[in-house]
């Protein structure tokens, strides 16, 4: 493989070049980068610092970033900054202009309580260089809709969450491109997808608190569980094939909310900084929130959300891997999250081919990048990862990487060790 000025220019058995330094693979296995598809790196002014090198010595060269509390001039340049090889780190997607009503469930947030603010806020968000706008939770319908038609008039992507008063169908018919985490894909299952929808409705319009409306969601776990009918997932499943709505699954976050966390001293947390450590392990909002009743049945919805998810892929419907790692997500790590996730697609059905197409060729095409498409070939990025073993026959060595290029520089395993090495120092 002939890689120059960070492009792919000649694959072959007998590629020669005079100026050209060699690299010998060993005899190993050669995959495009992997891509995240769903994180947060700017949730604190220093995260880049550990997540970029946190992906690169993961294997991941690309990740879509999908909300930030940075401006998004910053986020521009750090962008910038890593395409011109100044800062070593992935390729970068911004598709975080995220939107929700008032007063936004996250700061920094695009708000809009009428179609007529969902319009306006499509033109800030177009006139600031975001690749995709974002739908978020609490959006109501008609606010949505709106959204959508303009987001697509304006020639952007709508993605994001499924909001929590809309059908996923209705989405679906409003042309949601993709959508983040996978419990609205099972809710859509159930024969009382409606009325759930009706219940949070009904609520919102009186004026109720959020105590109440995170009740009412918080009741949909066991009616999902009750009511999720096998011959409605089916007819479900193909509508979001045929519609080509890409889903980010985000299957690895469960691990958060049943407290499958990592030990202290294991090299992933030793690698995060002291202070978000011990962040993580204070009191958190989202654990607060559970009820003794979605604690009980967590196991179950986890289950049968990986049901669903296998029947998803089965159906046809496009996966994109994704984990929502962010410093202000405890426990989900840049990069080491992404292999988690692989795991898991593989531990629920998919083969390793199957969970790879996930992370290296779905993604590229998803965002309709000029220069990758999960292949090797002349013309493509040179983001590439040098492995010992086979990953057709299983994904562990994804782990142990013998050398990672981005953007055409290499990384050999001796910088790989001096960037772990270099993450461990830093997190004392």
């Amino acid at each position: 493989v002939l890689i120059r000025d960070g492009l792919i220019v000649e694959v072959g058995a007998d590629v020669t070049s005079a100026s050209a330094t060699r690299l010998d693979g060993g005899g190993g296995y050669l995959i495009p980068g992997l891509w995240d598809s769903h994180v947060h790196i700017f949730s604190s002014a220093s995260e880049p610092d550990t997540a970029l090198p946190l992906y690169l010595i993961n294997g991941v060269t690309g990740i879509r970033d999908m909300g930030a509390l940075w401006p998004i001039p910053e986020q521009q340049a750090l962008q910038q900054w890593i395409e011109a090889g100044e800062v070593l780190g992935p390729r970068l997607i911004l598709a975080g202009a995220w939107v929700d009503a008032s007063p936004g469930s996250w700061p920094g947030m695009f708000l809009a309580d009428t179609p007529d603010e969902a319009r306006g806020v499509v033109d800030r968000i177009a006139a600031e260089g975001w690749t995709a706008v974002k739908a978020y939770s609490m959006l109501d319908e008609a606010t949505y809709l709106a959204l959508a038609e303009a987001a697509h008039d304006a020639g952007l992507p709508v993605v994001g969450h499924i909001p929590e008063r809309v059908a996923l169908g209705t989405a679906i018919d409003a042309g949601q491109d993709g959508m983040e985490h996978f419990g609205r894909v099972a809710m859509a299952c159930s024969t009382a997808e409606e009325a759930m929808l009706e219940s949070l409705r009904a609520a919102m319009a009186e004026g109720a608190g959020q105590a109440r409306v995170f009740g009412i969601m918080a009741a949909r776990n066991r009616i999902i569980l009750e009511t999720w009918d096998e011959a409605l997932c089916d007819a479900m499943l193909a509508r979001l094939a045929d519609a080509r709505l890409h889903v980010s699954p985000t299957l690895v976050v469960a691990d958060f909310y049943t407290g499958n966390w990592p030990a202290p001293d294991t090299p992933r947390m030793r690698m995060v900084p002291a202070e978000v450590r011990a962040a993580w392990g204070g009191p958190d909002f989202r654990l607060e929130a559970m009820t003794d009743e979605v604690r009980a049945l967590a196991e179950d919805s986890i289950a049968l959300d990986r049901r669903t998810f296998l029947m998803a892929h089965r159906a046809g419907v496009p996966i994109l891997a994704s984990t929502d790692a962010s410093f202000a997500n405890p426990y989900l790590f840049h990069g080491f999250s992404l292999l988690d996730e692989l795991d898991l697609y593989v531990a629920i059905g998919l083969t390793p081919r199957e969970a790879l197409h996930t992370a290296t060729v779905a993604p590229a095409r998803f965002f309709g990048l000029a220069d990758q498409d999960g292949t090797i070939a002349p013309g493509r990025r040179a983001d590439l990862v040098l492995l010992d073993v086979n990953p057709l026959e299983g994904l562990s060595m994804l782990r142990e990487p013998q050398m990672v290029i981005a953007g055409g520089r290499v990384l050999d395993r001796a910088m790989l060790d001096d960037l772990e090495t270099m993450l461990l120092d830093r997190g004392h």
